[in-house]
């Protein structure tokens, strides 16, 4: 829907448009009026979505607004925000890199009444290619633990691990730290994740291990913050969930590492092709 702002109300964040006649309201949440209702005034252009509900405000009803695809004030002409070109945009930054690391890390977890806790990888896998192309690399490993010499029940049940074949498998962070620079100095690749906790578990295996930082926040792509974002999604979306989607295909998730950065790439390669 395409319309000028005819009033706003930014006690209730609502803002109304004159629809066939009739004053019609239209209701912010909490997240877009935090984002949005700055910019919404009398005379503004806005072109939106709305929610299949409605609102209720003290006795009367408002639709609820989706999300914005553009804001344009007109007089003078300035334009506040474009999902459109914020799109365009989007699909060019992924486009401009020669190679992709997609990454996956698993994280000890805390006992059941252990306080103080610090997760340390101990499962790392990774996909390195081109965008929609075959794989250059791709490994999967268990990393040895600085701190603990034991896992906890919670960390063995949920990635499904057997103690003592993981302690004779696994490398310690020291290789792992050595393979990791080697993809970067020869490949310099963009490394995408799922979510911000394998970037915050790489930094701070990085702090643990006294070890200089090989990436910098910049080096990553956040993909589910993408999809966030070109979708307008309100919550998070789980990564197989996405992959479900776009290839209409299921299965369970094993929390394995390996997997997950495989999975990554998949719904990676799908995510450009729909852009």
């Amino acid at each position: 829907m395409k319309k000028i702002i005819h009033q706003v109300d930014q006690k209730h964040s609502v803002f109304y448009v004159i629809l066939e006649g009739r004053k019609i309201g239209f209701y912010l949440s909490n997240r877009l009026s935090k984002i949005f209702f700055s910019y919404l005034d009398q005379g503004v252009l806005v072109d939106f979505e709305i929610q299949p509900k409605m609102k209720k405000i003290g006795l009367i009803y408002y639709y609820q607004v989706a999300h914005f695809n553009q804001i344009i004030r007109l007089n003078p002409y300035q334009v506040h925000y474009d999902l459109y070109s914020l799109r365009n945009q989007m699909k060019d930054v992924l486009t401009q890199h020669h190679y992709y690391l997609y990454i996956d890390f698993e994280m000890t977890m805390p006992g059941y009444r252990e306080e103080s806790f610090r997760p340390e990888i101990i499962q790392v896998g990774y996909v390195l290619a081109r965008a929609k192309e075959n794989a250059v690399l791709q490994d999967g490993y268990y990393v040895l633990p600085k701190e603990a010499k034991t896992l906890s029940k919670r960390t063995k049940r949920f990635l499904n691990l057997d103690e003592e074949v993981f302690f004779k498998q696994a490398i310690p962070y020291e290789m792992f730290y050595d393979k990791l620079e080697a993809i970067m100095e020869a490949y310099h690749p963009k490394l995408v994740v799922w979510g911000k906790n394998d970037l915050t578990a790489l930094n701070d295996s990085f702090n643990l291990h006294q070890k200089k930082r090989l990436t910098s926040d910049q080096d990553f792509i956040d993909l589910l913050k993408l999809h966030k974002d070109y979708f307008n999604l309100k919550d998070d979306l789980g990564l197989f969930k996405a992959y479900q989607t776009y290839y209409d295909i299921s299965f369970d998730q094993a929390h394995d590492a390996k997997d997950d950065a495989f999975v990554t790439k998949l719904v990676f390669d799908a995510f450009l092709s729909y852009m």
